[in-house]
């Protein structure tokens, strides 16, 4: 399938130049497409000020830009029309747009891109996302739909009316690298020592997860007897909550054990370091950080929605806890932490299933065959409308 995307200009476009899941696996692919097909590929992001996409992005030899976008209702129209002209400029043959604004201001916009074949990819079971006209004309133009869970493909299907055939899912991929820092030295770190239980989010802190609920089952956690006291460590870009949070857990008295250490780059280090797993989110598609944390052979205990429920598999199922209670997520974490041997065989268990089915080679060429695929179609289109 290498052969329609050879040599064709391939564009991926982010809300920002900064590193999320989206962005990380988006990235992936463009490495893939470079790589071992031959696309010229090229980022753009929805955002002016650099970040850890846009470093990698120059560690790969991949050529990015950054474009000022607002959403607000005043200078949402100079920030379309400045976006959809960065896009233009960088010629592209084919266009893949991810999360909300990236996936509709190219939408809105596609007879304007001048591109051949546009990819809408959803990342989440339609946060901020409804029925409206505006979003639903925006779901009238893309030429295909990636989405990395069936409840992100459910969504589209179900709110937009797009042709079950339109929409195809493609799981997150997982690629681990080794740790660059062990174990006791990420301890030292956040001062705990080795005899203390730790339990560990990695995510973004922003409103689009749930810490809140994290924190305040940790107060419970925290209160069910121990010998060391656990900790829990807060790891993510501080996208505006993170304020809010060390005022919760100040307000229940646990300061001292939950550490924010922001954007971390040795992921799997992190994760050697931890003895549990953890995450409270609202809507997700398959949230990375629980596949790398699976990856990684810890247990995981997490919100029962639809994106998590499909990545901890069977499996996995015993320890989610319904959106917003703190309590049965304390209750989890509590029996999974007093049980050391129930622990290492969910995090066996979840570790081989992160092998079997989410795998990154899988899902660069799965996403490279519907990509090529929905490529050629529009190509055969177009030469059918050109001969009458």
């Amino acid at each position: 399938m290498h052969e329609p995307l050879r040599g064709k200009r391939v564009v991926f476009v982010f809300g920002s130049l900064d590193l999320g899941g989206a962005e990380r696996r988006g990235l992936l692919l463009a490495v893939h497409l470079q790589k071992n097909v031959g696309a010229v590929v090229r980022v753009v992001g929805l955002n002016e000020t650099p970040g850890r996409l846009s470093a990698l992005c120059d560690q790969l030899g991949i050529p990015w830009s950054g474009v000022s976008f607002h959403w607000g209702l005043r200078r949402r129209v100079p920030s379309f029309l400045r976006a959809l002209l960065a896009v233009r400029r960088t010629r592209p043959d084919v266009v893949l747009s991810y999360t909300r604004v990236p996936n509709l201001v190219c939408a809105w916009g596609k007879r304007w891109l001048g591109t051949k074949l546009l990819v809408w990819n959803q990342a989440d079971e339609g946060l901020l996302l409804n029925g409206s006209a505006p979003f639903r004309l925006a779901a009238q133009a893309p030429d295909c739909f990636i989405s990395n869970s069936k409840g992100g493909r459910a969504f589209l299907i179900d709110t937009y009316g797009i042709p079950q055939e339109m929409v195809q899912v493609v799981p997150n991929g997982v690629a681990m690298s080794a740790p660059r820092i062990g174990r006791d030295a990420w301890r030292r770190q956040w001062g705990v020592s080795s005899q203390v239980p730790v339990v560990g989010m990695v995510a973004n802190l922003s409103v689009y997860k749930d810490h809140d609920t994290l924190i305040r089952a940790w107060s419970r956690v925290v209160a069910a007897g121990w010998e060391h006291p656990p900790v829990l460590v807060l790891a993510g870009r501080c996208d505006g909550t993170e304020q809010g949070l060390k005022n919760l857990a100040g307000a229940l008295g646990i300061s001292e054990l939950v550490k924010i250490v922001g954007a971390v780059d040795d992921v799997p280090g992190l994760l050697q370091a931890l003895d549990l797993f953890a995450y409270s989110s609202k809507s997700e598609g398959i949230p990375n950080g629980v596949l790398e944390a699976m990856a990684s052979g810890l247990g995981v205990v997490g919100t029962d929605i639809p994106g998590i429920r499909e990545a901890v598999g069977p499996e996995g199922e015993a320890y989610l806890t319904p959106v917003g209670d703190g309590d049965a997520m304390a209750e989890r974490i509590v029996a999974l932490l007093k049980d050391e041997p129930s622990r290492r065989r969910l995090g066996q268990a979840l570790r081989e299933r992160v092998a079997q089915s989410f795998s990154l080679d899988l899902m660069c060429r799965s996403s490279e065959e519907i990509i090529s695929g929905a490529f050629l179609g529009c190509l055969s289109k177009a030469a059918a409308v050109e001969n009458g």
